[in-house]
């Protein structure tokens, strides 16, 4: 008899991170981790967003995924060539983030910009 283990969304996410920063510090070969991933799996995922994750505000997704790759907003300010006191503005909701600065944000921490905005 084999015990299934319960799956949630929260434990596949932070399976993902876990295996994305591996390949980012070059410990799993990114060849394997595309040839292995189903990419109309990953489209149905994308396509399903929960309520409750549009609610997130893009200022949110940046705090987590700079704190997920540790990420100090100073290091964050260099790569996108502004100061650290406009990147804590951009943090703390005092000035807007709009298309153009999500997509350099998204450029910067390497991701797409839905992982910024939400879509």
């Amino acid at each position: 008899m084999s015990t299934r283990k319960k799956v949630t969304a929260l434990k596949v996410g932070q399976e993902l991170i876990e295996l994305g920063l591996k390949v980012q510090r070059k410990e799993v070969p990114l060849d394997i981790v595309i040839n292995e991933i189903n990419p109309d799996f990953l489209d149905s995922v994308s396509k399903d967003i929960p309520e409750w994750e549009k609610d997130i505000k893009p200022f949110d997704r940046i705090s987590a995924l700079m704190e997920i790759q540790g990420l100090s907003k100073s290091e964050l300010a260099r790569r996108l060539g502004i100061s650290r006191q406009y990147v804590t503005d951009l943090l703390n909701g005092k000035k807007p983030i709009t298309l153009k600065s999500a997509r350099k944000i998204a450029h910067a921490l390497e991701v797409p910009v839905s992982g910024i905005i939400g879509m």
